[in-house]
């Protein structure tokens, strides 16, 4: 065939086919894994959840109103700080005076043979302590099993000594400034110091010290933000001022602890309360008193998570330096769960003072 030949039987020769094409998979109906059942979630405890609410209403009545650390600088009447430490340097600033009528009260109750009767119409001159009296008689703080109506079965049910620490605590409550914005920053220190005052009677216990004194120097260790806020109305009032909460926080830095022991001497509280508290920032700075003034910072101190505007912070109470003085088991001291059901009660009582 030749060359020519070769390529026409070449040209002529089918081309190869392309291998059949492999079939699709046939889809089978699979079943699925059955699916997993959500887990149910546990039974609330109708119990269980009143608490947390409790305790999350307490938490913000504790610290309601206070300032973001951002803007304490904001808002500051400078004028008007700088004038109040004047009259502070001066010795000008001018204070809520504690009722006359609590002290002759406890007056007549340092008599260990005092008469009811007698108590009664000294307390019944001030309608005010009169009802107080009676309110914290049935409060949670206080309450035997029945309630208590009238004022001389007050007197009987609280006895010398709780009555002589009530009186306290209503003359200190009754020098709160009412007007806004002082309300505020008076409720939050008044709630902080009547806790501080039950931390500090228990922790007493603990160290063998007056559970008394401990408990007068817990309720008047702020005593110069009381009288800060006072006497900053007074000024303010007088001047025609409306003071921001920025300008009230400059005024309670610059001056409460100053002013507490001059504010402290009016009060005609025991030298050892008075001591704990112009010391209670150094309990060694006391030289007789140390261990009380320990016991007050001490308290302060386990209050200090429901405190007003106090900076927030750990607090190593196993290295604290009122427990080295004190010599205290830190174990010992109460937790945050007796804390706070102190704080629950003391929730209830304040608004009565």
């Amino acid at each position: 065939m030749g060359l020519l030949g070769g390529l026409l039987g070449w040209i002529r020769k089918p081309a190869s086919k392309a291998p059949p094409a492999r079939p699709l998979p046939v889809a089978r109906n699979v079943t699925p894994p059955p699916a997993a059942k959500p887990v149910a979630a546990p039974p609330v405890d109708p119990k269980q959840a009143e608490r947390e609410k409790e305790l999350h209403d307490l938490r913000h009545s504790f610290r309601a109103g206070i300032l973001d650390a951002r803007f304490k600088d904001l808002d500051v009447d400078v004028r008007f700080v700088e004038e109040f430490g004047k009259q502070v340097a001066a010795g000008a600033v001018e204070f809520v005076v504690p009722p006359a009528a609590a002290f002759d009260v406890m007056r007549i109750v340092d008599d260990p043979n005092y008469p009811v009767k007698k108590v009664a119409a000294a307390i019944s001159c001030d309608p005010t302590i009169a009802g107080a009296v009676v309110s914290l008689a049935n409060s949670p703080l206080h309450r035997g099993d029945h309630a208590v109506e009238t004022l001389p079965d007050a007197i009987v049910r609280l006895g010398a000594r709780h009555l002589r620490l009530l009186l306290l605590e209503i003359a200190l409550g009754s020098t709160r400034v009412k007007a806004k914005p002082y309300e505020t920053f008076s409720t939050l220190t008044w709630k902080h110091s009547l806790l501080s005052a039950q931390l500090a009677y228990g922790v007493a216990k603990l160290a063998g010290e007056d559970g008394d004194h401990a408990y007068m120097a817990g309720l008047f260790h702020d005593v110069g933000t009381f009288a800060v806020l006072s006497a900053g109305r007074k000024l303010a009032t007088k001047q025609d001022r409306r003071l921001t909460s920025q300008t009230l926080l400059k005024l309670i830095d610059a001056h409460a602890h100053a002013l507490d022991e001059k504010v402290i001497s009016g009060w005609r509280l025991p030298e050892p309360v008075a001591a704990a508290v112009i010391h209670r920032r150094e309990p060694r700075q006391s030289v007789h008193d140390s261990r009380l003034a320990a016991v007050t910072a001490l308290a302060n101190d386990l209050g200090r998570p429901l405190g007003a505007w106090i900076p927030q912070r750990a607090i190593d109470f196993a290295a604290h330096p009122s427990v080295e003085l004190l010599k205290l088991d830190a174990a010992r001291l109460p937790d945050e769960k007796s804390i706070l059901d102190l704080a629950l009660k003391i929730e209830k009582v304040a608004s009565i003072h």
